[in-house]
């Protein structure tokens, strides 16, 4: 399978589904996209089992203010000054590229990077939907050594971070794009095919293309009805059509994946009218509760659609009054682990809650 110009806004609206209200914004990397496409050639979507097992995967994102990345846009240059650094390193070549995270800006952003290092795409990520943390991904749960990485500007200005745990890799990482400008890729967790084969999420790409793909089926019908649709597709739930009546700020933990915590309180509209909901939510959505009784809550992917653009809402936009759709779908089964759990499950984020599985009814 090819990706071109033409299926990137429905890859993108997938993309930001699965981003949980985090990210950064898909769609507004698309112009970013096209142009690396236009200029380098559609880029092939490859699966592991079709890669030799020896040859090199190198997991690449986009680290940085995404209220940067609105407006520097990138080309995705990146890409092959940091292949270069890694096949220097290793010795040996690099065989494909896999999006870090598929959900929001780095989903799409990973389709420039793979154009610009004529590398393949393979269809799978690290986290199966977005999380803030460096070390929140499949690869720390399998075992994969983070570093070495390589970092990178669009001037070719390239970091080489040695680090042996996730947490020390977040910190000198983002230190590095700091100096950047507060936007850059990066490859961590860089592994054989083998070792990817066992430790990452897989099927992710085709996964943000079929959500696309639902959502464009359902242009033109009220936004209440496409999330159902996507809901009934994808095993999760719609939870409820509802007004935002008060966002306010949280008390949560000082540490990166832990901050920028409020808690969105949800009057039902509609066919909900008479119920109301707390989200609770930090760089992306991370609990839904209703009367009490707790509703969906992370690693499960929580989306707010506007009720009236039918585009998701990044918990950074959330504002009074909006008319919002609440969606949660199932998070990939690696998550729900102890060893996942305990990576990005509520107490990871600073909520006094267990995780509880979603429950449609």
């Amino acid at each position: 399978m090819r990706l071109s110009g033409g299926c990137l806004g429905e890859f993108a609206r997938g993309c930001d589904v699965l981003a949980a209200g985090g990210g950064g914004s898909a769609v507004e990397k698309v112009p970013m996209a096209q142009v690396a496409l236009a200029t380098q050639g559609p880029v092939e979507i490859i699966g592991l089992a079709d890669l030799p097992a020896d040859g090199l995967v190198m997991p690449c994102a986009y680290l940085g203010s995404p209220a940067v990345w609105t407006e520097r846009i990138g080309t995705g240059r990146e890409g092959l000054a940091i292949r270069r650094q890694v096949e220097a390193h290793f010795g040996q070549p690099v065989v494909a590229m896999m999006t870090t995270e598929i959900g929001g800006a780095n989903g799409i952003g990973s389709v420039a990077l793979a154009a610009y290092a004529d590398l393949p795409l393979a269809d799978a990520d690290g986290m199966g939907r977005a999380f803030p943390g460096i070390e929140q991904v499949a690869m720390q749960v399998a075992g994969v050594q983070p570093g070495p990485s390589v970092l990178a500007d669009d001037h070719d200005h390239v970091v080489l971070v040695q680090a042996d745990t996730g947490d020390w890799l977040e910190r000198l990482a983002r230190s590095a794009v700091n100096a950047f400008g507060d936007t850059g890729a990066s490859a961590e967790y860089v592994m054989t095919v083998e070792q990817a084969r066992n430790s990452v999420v897989l099927g992710s790409l085709s996964k943000a293309l079929q959500i696309g793909g639902v959502l464009a089926e359902c242009e033109g019908a009220p936004t209440v009805q496409a999330v159902a649709r996507v809901a009934e597709e994808f095993n999760g739930v719609c939870l409820m059509e509802g007004k935002v009546s008060a966002v306010t700020p949280g008390q949560g933990k000082s540490s990166f994946a832990a901050n920028l915590r409020s808690t969105t309180l949800l009057d039902g509209i509609n066919g909900d009218s008479g119920r109301c909901m707390r989200a609770e939510a930090g760089h992306e959505y991370l609990a839904i509760l209703e009367d009490g009784e707790v509703r969906a809550t992370t690693p499960d992917i929580i989306t707010l659609f506007d009720v009236y653009s039918g585009e998701t809402v990044t918990t950074d936009s959330l504002r009074y009054g909006q008319r919002v759709v609440v969606l949660a779908l199932p998070c990939p089964p690696l998550w729900l682990e102890p060893a996942g759990l305990q990576l990005v499950g509520p107490r990871a984020f600073g909520l006094d809650l267990d995780y509880h599985p979603l429950v449609t009814r």
